[in-house]
């Protein structure tokens, strides 16, 4: 199966985030709060409503601080690893943004889930380490070293703007990474990569 790898590398080098909700609170943030607001600023941008868990302990709300969390899809019963970031604090307003590396829409999990098992198999998906590489690729190309890439386990069907979430390793550090697929025909697609300026 021939595969294009190309990429116009927009590489812009911005904190991933799904999204970004305004607060009121005191200088401390009670961990049922964090739970609440999180769930909220989460809400509108996945379409349903889901389980978060940032521990019981109070906050201090300040610039930049993390908080790991975590999600749950209250359907599916699967769980996400999120971090809740405080950020625009002043006074007795604070907004948090909530990223969630590893999340992908469930649907279209699905249907390429669906899709291998009707062909008995994975045609037309592409193995996770085959897309990690071709991100790998197209860093390198653009930055003149080679990273590594985590892009996980599960082989994932190309579809136009589709974005799969992967980690970039550097020295240990681990920086989230978005792989988007464009100009997906047939078995030829490109990529666009967006890789995160700060560390998780």
């Amino acid at each position: 199966m021939p595969i294009r790898k190309r990429t116009a590398l927009p590489l812009v080098f911005a904190a991933l985030a799904l999204s970004a909700c305004t607060f009121e609170a005191g200088s401390t943030v009670s961990g049922d709060r964090l739970d609440k607001a999180a769930a909220d600023a989460l809400e509108g941008e996945l379409g349903w409503r889901p389980e978060v868990d940032c521990g019981g302990d109070d906050v201090i709300a300040s610039e930049g601080k993390e908080v790991d969390c975590v999600v749950t899809d209250p359907e599916s019963g699967d769980d996400y690893d999120a971090v809740v970031t405080f950020t625009g604090v002043e006074d007795d307003q604070w907004n948090i943004e909530v990223s969630m590396p590893d999340w992908q829409p469930q649907q279209e999990t699905q249907e390429a889930g669906d899709e291998a098992a009707d062909q008995g198999g994975s045609a037309g998906a592409i193995p996770a380490a085959d897309l990690a590489a071709a991100a790998a690729d197209a860093l390198e190309a653009q930055v003149g070293s080679r990273p590594e890439i985590d892009c996980g386990e599960v082989d994932i069907l190309p579809e136009e703007g589709r974005t799969v979430y992967c980690t970039l390793i550097d020295a240990g550090a681990e920086y989230e990474t978005t792989v988007t697929f464009t100009g997906v025909d047939g078995d030829q697609w490109g990529i666009d990569v967006q890789v995160a300026s700060e560390p998780k």
